[in-house]
């Protein structure tokens, strides 16, 4: 491992260079290059090799912020996969710099040849009554931020993809001990008749695949995971990887019993324990509480997508559309799917509202909507843009996609049988449908939204009934 300091008083032409690479990164985008080039001079700048660690489990140097500028680094816990940094401008480090407990419990190792700068500890500690900070403390204050609203926006996106016509919650049990195992779920089939449960014997197997399935509750006994020195490693990683399917968290185990665990265990995140062997009241006792609060979560869900939902058409509203269509955009520099938006307006609909009454009107889109409701995939978006506009998004999918998607939902609308139809200038109530793809067509919301509007009004000039796609 090399490592060079970039605080030369002279002109640095790597500052330029280095600060070019991140700057055009998720988490850095907004900061000016300036500021960029400024916080890399705090830094030091680091050459791996393959197969070399750049941190260790348990390493007694306090925690640094490390920033990828290029080549793969992969995250591991006692032979664990986490997770993997290989897009330039990805963090890591951000949460041990805050944490009460400096001692990482995960390596770092370069997958291949790379390079990243790394910013020491110090850089982010300020005293309470301190008005100034560095510009290191302030990007890294940024850098958080945008974390947050990443994940916000996948929450967004996870959100839309579940379905609440599903028969019950998914509940997990994480225990080695059969009989537990038997108690438990016998104890949840009777006061959570409708929950789903999956049991899992080993922590090897839940460890492999983690989110094979997406729980709704976790029960988990982490104890038996090691009886050697690195328990307390090992089960900060497996309860910080049942937080990741943002599920609340039942610990049964003797592991409890003494105070200092359940200190431990808490300021992991988990706030519920039962001490083995258990109480069958207490156990039923829980287990009630806990189907009390999913459901009361799901009402407050339901009331806000009351609030986020047409009334009259039953598709998200204008609002809902922007918060998707926003989310999509922030994880795009990530996730690096394209996404199409189709924009669909129900022809000559003045000249029916005119003939036959607003009434019918509202019953024709209506009917129109519950045909995009039903035409698209689970995780798209069918939204009421306003009047008889509605949009369709469409993550992961690309523009020849979108054009059968939009040409299924036309020819389904014009073979519908709408009230009075016959009596439209074209003899028939048609809509057309415009079609416009992220990132190939637009690069800004706005602009997306404009080529496929564009489409749509080429359409309307060309005879209606048609799906335009943009060049």
């Amino acid at each position: 491992m090399q490592r060079k300091t970039l605080s030369s008083p002279k002109e640095n032409p790597d500052l330029d260079k280095f600060a070019g690479i991140i700057k055009s990164c998720r988490y850095f985008r907004k900061i000016s290059l300036a500021l960029l080039k400024e916080m890399l001079r705090q830094g030091e700048f680091v050459t791996l090799k393959a197969e070399e660690f750049l941190l260790q489990e348990n390493h007694s140097k306090p925690p640094e912020l490390i920033v990828l500028l290029e080549g793969s680094l992969a995250v591991t816990s006692k032979d664990h996969f986490i997770m993997r940094l290989n897009h330039p401008g990805d963090v890591v480090g951000e949460m041990s710099v805050i944490s009460a407990n400096p001692n990482p419990y995960a390596d770092v190792i370069a997958e291949e040849d790379s390079q990243v700068v790394i910013f020491p500890n110090h850089l982010f500690k300020v005293a309470e009554d301190d008005t100034n900070v560095s510009v290191a403390y302030y990007i890294f204050s940024h850098i958080l931020a945008e974390k947050l609203r990443h994940v916000t926006a996948r929450s967004l996106l996870k959100k839309n993809g579940r379905s609440f016509e599903e028969p019950g919650p998914m509940i997990g049990i994480l225990d080695p001990d059969i009989k537990y195992r038997g108690i438990i779920k016998s104890t949840l089939q009777n006061v959570w008749k409708l929950s789903r449960i999956i049991e899992l014997e080993s922590y090897h197997i839940f460890l492999e695949n983690p989110f094979e399935h997406n729980f709704d509750f976790i029960i988990i006994d982490p104890e038996l995971i090691s009886r050697d020195s690195s328990q307390t490693e090992k089960i900060s990683n497996l309860i910080e990887i049942c937080s990741s399917h943002l599920a609340p968290m039942l610990v049964i185990s003797q592991y409890c019993k003494k105070e200092e665990n359940r200190q431990f265990l808490a300021e992991l995140g988990v706030t519920d324990f039962l001490l083995k062997p258990l109480s069958a009241f207490d156990l039923q006792h829980l287990l009630i509480k806990f189907r009390k609060d999913h459901y009361r979560q799901q009402e407050l869900e339901q009331v806000e997508i009351a609030a986020d939902t047409d009334r009259l058409t039953g598709l998200a509203n204008r609002r809902r559309m922007d918060e998707f269509l926003e989310a999509m955009l922030t994880l795009f520099p990530e996730e690096k799917q394209s996404f199409s938006l189709i924009i669909a307006d129900v022809d000559h609909f003045k000249h029916y509202n005119d003939a036959h009454g607003h009434q019918l009107g509202d019953v024709v889109l209506a009917s129109v909507a519950a045909i995009f409701k039903n035409s698209i995939r689970r995780g798209d978006l069918a939204a009421r843009f306003g009047g008889e506009e509605f949009v369709v998004i469409l993550p992961n999918c690309e523009k020849d996609n979108a054009m059968l998607i939009a040409n299924k939902m036309r020819e389904t609308i014009a073979a519908e049988k709408f009230p009075y139809q016959q009596q439209q200038p074209l003899g028939n109530l048609t809509c057309t449908f415009g079609v416009a793809t992220f990132p190939e067509d637009a690069d800004t919301k706005e602009l997306l939204l404009k080529k496929a509007d564009d489409c749509l009004y080429k359409g309307k000039a060309g005879g209606r009934n048609k799906v335009l796609a943009a060049e």
